[in-house]
């Protein structure tokens, strides 16, 4: 009677480790894995053409102005994107003035695509690997 209670006692302490066990077993094996967007050398160019003609679009926006020591005028951004290829050449420098500029599509795509390098004084370099 002792060995049966014992063998009762070690299922009941077993049989909810087994089925946490097979649901993170199962859970492991439905999750799909998350796949970095790599885009192609010619999407790349074509949003870049794009988030530039964007940008130039929205140009005529309301700007905060900067005058600097010499007394010249220049509109003041609110970051510098820039986005190097894997030689190090500049694809796109992209002044954000607006908060609607922040939130271009094609320049969230771009981003996102890229590898995040350093932020210097609002200025913010990715890495595009083509």
């Amino acid at each position: 009677m002792n060995s049966i209670n014992n063998t009762i006692d070690i299922l009941r302490r077993r049989i909810p480790l087994m089925i946490c066990l097979l649901i993170g077993i199962s859970s492991v094996s439905m999750a799909s894995e998350i796949a970095d967007e790599k885009l192609t050398r010619e999407e790349a160019i074509e949003l870049i053409s794009e988030v530039k003609h964007d940008l130039n679009l929205k140009a005529d926006c309301e700007l905060e102005f900067v005058i600097d020591d010499e007394g010249n005028v220049k509109p003041s951004p609110i970051k510098i994107i820039k986005i190097y290829d894997k030689d190090n050449e500049l694809l796109l420098e992209a002044p954000i003035h607006t908060v609607e500029q922040m939130s271009n599509k094609e320049l969230r795509r771009l981003v996102n695509s890229s590898d995040f390098l350093i932020e210097s004084y609002n200025t913010f370099y990715y890495r595009l690997d083509l």
